[in-house]
């Protein structure tokens, strides 16, 4: 099927003359002003191209071509007049995104070579637009997949309240967290992890997947000590990432409800907190030594453990919570969510949870969070 192109004109007679030269190759449209032709668009469109008079009563070239310009996007615009002054040509090319200029008289075939050429130009730019359709079609299928793949709720574990949240700043995300129940053990350790890939996006939501599927099978597999499946995780990323440059950090812990301790591994990230309401204004970090998953296959992880107690609350999260910046420049850091922990301490988990995210965001107003944020809430009971 020929491209559809619209013809503009207050001539009659030049619009006719146009029509019967170019039938043959273009379905023609023709309008008097472009009034008729916004109508036409309207009606009859899309166009592949508009070829438009400047000099016109009502509405000159310029102006209508700009309003397709918003209307209409991908047609391409064209300019015949009689009116082949530098002003309106900077005019037309500046306000109407034309594609090309040619002034009447206009041989034929200059014109027919000049339509061909925005034909072209359309449909290079219709395909891009359905290759970003798709994309973002795609992009949203991935969404909802690794959505799917966060928890569905939080946890019931005896002696414990839990709460876990991950906001993504793109559609898809690198943050990651998970609850996991060790075989063998009952309903006494239960696993939580945080992790964070280097980076958003496809790539790393993509690494932050491949991560969770290693880590829950290596659980699945054969209970043992929490250093030795992280060192184990770490082993086969790096079979998978050793030539992308990606590489993600992680928290992983056991908490275990018959010794009330905490046991975990820290794999180059940041630092869970330990508050203590007799300590409120100086938690306790987790921290220790292990580098980011997905750099060296050799890498050695140790593990950590301490006594938990009753009251006592441990917030385990990436570092786009703390780095979030407001339109000031100035970071949300440590002491803000320590004071909402302090304010909330007596709340349940889900609350203290609620109450971080809803003060990051005020934080951050008018700005968006520029990185995916994870939390996970645990009080101690």
């Amino acid at each position: 099927m020929k491209d559809k192109v619209l013809l503009v004109d207050d001539d009659a007679m030049v619009l006719a003359g146009l029509k019967r030269q170019l039938r043959n190759q273009f379905r023609i449209d023709t309008a008097l002003s472009g009034e008729e032709a916004l109508k036409q668009v309207q009606e009859n469109g899309p166009y592949a191209v508009i070829v438009s008079d400047f000099m016109m009563p009502g509405m000159n070239g310029v102006e209508f071509l700009s309003v397709v310009k918003k209307t209409s996007p991908d047609t391409v615009r064209m300019m015949l007049t009689g009116s082949a002054d530098m002003p309106t040509a900077i005019r037309a090319v500046n306000e109407g995104n034309i594609f090309q200029f040619h002034p009447k008289p206009c041989p034929t075939d200059t014109l027919s070579l000049g339509i061909q050429s925005a034909i072209q130009k359309y449909h290079k730019v219709i395909s891009h637009q359905q290759q970003l359709n798709n994309f973002k079609s795609s992009l949203e299928e991935a969404s909802k997949v690794q959505q799917e793949l966060l928890p569905k709720s939080d946890p019931e574990f005896d002696g414990f309240d839990i709460a876990g949240r991950s906001i993504w700043c793109d559609e898809t995300g690198g943050d990651y967290y998970d609850f996991l129940y060790p075989p063998a053990n009952g309903k006494e350790r239960i696993g939580i992890v945080v992790g964070d890939v280097a980076d958003h996006g496809i790539p790393s939501a993509l690494l932050m997947t491949t991560a969770r599927a290693f880590l829950r099978e290596r659980i699945q597999a054969s209970p043992t000590a929490c250093a030795a499946i992280i060192s184990d995780v770490n082993k086969r990323l790096v079979q998978d990432v050793a030539e992308l440059d990606l590489f993600m950090t992680m928290f992983y812990c056991e908490l275990d409800a018959k010794k009330q301790l905490i046991r975990w591994v820290k794999a180059g990230h940041e630092p869970a907190i330990l508050w203590t309401p007799s300590a409120a204004d100086s938690p306790e970090l987790l921290a220790g030594k292990g580098l980011p998953l997905g750099i060296m296959d050799d890498a050695v992880y140790k593990e950590y453990q301490k006594q938990i107690s009753s009251g006592q609350i441990i917030l385990i999260g990436t570092d786009g919570i703390k780095e979030a910046v407001n339109d000031r420049g100035e970071m949300f850091g440590t002491q803000r969510l320590l004071q909402v922990i302090n304010d909330t301490a007596a709340q349940p988990a889900k609350k203290i949870l609620d109450t971080v995210f809803e003060s990051l965001n005020r934080f951050c107003h008018p700005l968006k969070i520029d990185d995916d944020a994870t939390l996970v809430v645990i009080k101690v009971h």
